[in-house]
């Protein structure tokens, strides 16, 4: 039996890294117990259900005592050795003074010791004469999270339920539209989320046919000099008619008529914003994530409660994950203040 023998560390990830490249048959993991009760839950899931690890323990330990620790950690190996097991340490997590306890037990025992490198995916082995190092003694395996599974363990959870229908599933025909609206937004740049905002205050009908009064649209551009002149906002129109994105585009003295080509760009007239996401969503799908979603809400300890104010949430413009490491990205298309900066520290502190 392949038995992993390492520190929890206050990075989830950390601690299944192995586990996730290499067939693992036992964990056992040593730490505090505030660190213990905190990822006793979420780490055994991911070992048991998602890598394939038969059997996970956790034992306590003090690491402001060095000679303590020494001898709990001993005692565990000499009743796994009893058993005919091969051990491995894994060093890629833990504090400084519970690293040199593994040090010092592993020249002892003669045991290999391994480090993995999460952002590079290389593992690092450092064995003794007659020993055989992990990635010689077990079988392969390339687990890779999706950001469902990455999130939980991390205590979290994606409130799935809060992400907008026209952000959840793409056809072909969106991708076309989003590609072609993005250069839309280029082509009339600070002017379009303006004239995003003009659109929003006139709702659709259930055919998705606008009809705008003359007079309502010109005191909306007269009122905002960002806007333009009024024969801007006609070549706006005459450039979503030319695109298709709105068709049977009438305006005159009766006013402004159109239909909007369907909901989705409806949705993505109205959210100006968003088509920024959306765009930085195919760019980085080029990329072949293993996962990667727009507008994603992450919910803190993972729990849905009912009544409102009670979450931690965030909301993550886009996120992604390759290889078991995870991107998030903030999209901006006004002015930028620092605290976009400091959401993104605060998210990426917390799951990353």
């Amino acid at each position: 039996m392949i038995v992993n023998v390492e520190f929890l560390d206050e990075n989830p990830i950390k601690n299944v890294i192995t586990s996730l490249h290499y067939k693992i048959d036992k964990t056992i993991l040593f730490g505090e117990r505030s660190i213990i009760e905190k990822n006793r839950r979420t780490v055994s899931n991911v070992l048991q259900n998602i890598c394939g690890v038969k059997e996970v323990q956790f034992c306590e330990v003090n690491e402001g005592n060095l000679k303590a620790d020494v001898e709990t950690i001993k005692a565990k190996i000499d009743s796994e050795l009893k058993k005919d097991h091969q051990l491995y340490f894994d060093v890629t997590g833990g504090g400084s003074l519970t690293l040199v306890a593994f040090g010092i037990l592993s020249r002892e025992y003669k045991a290999p010791i391994h480090v993995y490198d999460v952002k590079t995916g290389e593992i690092h082995e450092f064995g003794y004469e007659g020993t055989t190092p992990l990635s010689e003694a077990t079988i392969r395996q390339d687990v890779r999270l999706n950001l469902d599974q990455y999130v939980s363990l991390y205590g979290g959870k994606i409130n799935q339920k809060m992400q907008k229908d026209f952000k959840k599933s793409w056809t072909e025909t969106d991708r076309r539209d989003v590609e072609n609206m993005w250069k839309l937004s280029r082509e009339f740049k600070n002017k379009w989320l303006h004239y995003s905002s003009l659109l929003r205050k006139f709702p659709p009908d259930d055919y998705l046919h606008v009809h705008m009064e003359e007079r309502e649209v010109l005191n909306i551009i007269n009122s905002h000099r960002s806007m333009g002149r009024l024969g801007h906002f006609h070549q706006f129109l005459n450039r979503c008619s030319e695109l298709g994105f709105l068709t049977a585009v009438e305006y005159g003295p009766n006013g402004y008529k159109f239909n909007y080509k369907n909901q989705n760009v409806k949705n993505y007239f109205w959210d100006g914003g968003s088509i920024l996401e959306m765009y930085g969503f195919l760019l980085m799908s080029q990329e072949e994530p293993d996962d990667i979603r727009v507008g994603v809400h992450i919910d803190w300890d993972g729990v849905f409660h009912r009544e409102w104010g009670v979450d931690v949430l965030n909301e993550i413009d886009i996120m992604s994950i390759k290889n078991n490491l995870i991107t998030f990205v903030s999209c901006k298309m006004g002015n930028v203040d620092q605290m976009a900066l400091y959401e993104l520290e605060t998210v990426a502190t917390r799951f990353g």
